[in-house]
């Protein structure tokens, strides 16, 4: 049974008018009706509260509806996801000040971050599922993570490339010398 008709069920066995459910919940009673005709999904907060009121466990006012599950597992695992990159910026960030501290000249190694970061990258784009993402990202974030790549791999193919070119030319001028 999906949601709608779980929001319906429990309502009509509460006896409760639409308006009486929008009342206690304090929104309005056009939302409910969106919510039982499945046109839309109540937030997380509201399923809570509508739990409580019908005096049922969340588990079995929503496990019957995969679609929802499906929602509330792709907003977890985006929050997930925002956490480490909120994490990462801020280890870069001590990384930096820390190599500042200790006189490091960044421009010397940052080849080895962004060539080290570009492998992560392949890696990562093998092992995301591009079909969740596709369902809980917009289409226009998917563009600007998509410019946001390339940006970033530009800068690093060319060091890749360059230095495999210097090390290239190096390797036959010292053959030439021998």
């Amino acid at each position: 049974m999906d949601l709608g008709s779980q929001i319906k069920r429990q309502r009509e066995v509460k006896e409760w008018s639409q308006q009486i459910l929008a009342d206690k919940l304090h929104i309005s009673r056009q939302s409910i009706s969106k919510w039982e005709q499945n046109t839309a999904l109540p937030s997380f907060t509201n399923i809570v509260a509508m739990s409580e009121l019908f005096n049922i466990s969340l588990d079995e006012f929503i496990k019957s509806d995969t679609q929802l599950a499906e929602q509330i597992d792709a907003k977890m695992k985006m929050s997930k996801i925002l956490h480490a990159i909120t994490v990462s910026a801020l280890i870069a960030f001590m990384v930096f000040i820390g190599m500042k501290i200790a006189s490091i000249n960044i421009y010397d190694i940052s080849s080895y971050f962004t060539d080290f970061g570009a492998i992560l990258l392949i890696i990562v784009m093998f092992k995301l599922d591009w079909h969740k993402l596709d369902q809980i990202v917009s289409r226009n974030v998917i563009i600007l993570i998509a410019i946001t790549v390339v940006m970033f791999l530009i800068p690093a193919i060319n060091d890749f490339i360059m230095s495999f070119i210097d090390g290239w030319k190096r390797a036959v001028i010292d053959s030439n010398f021998e």
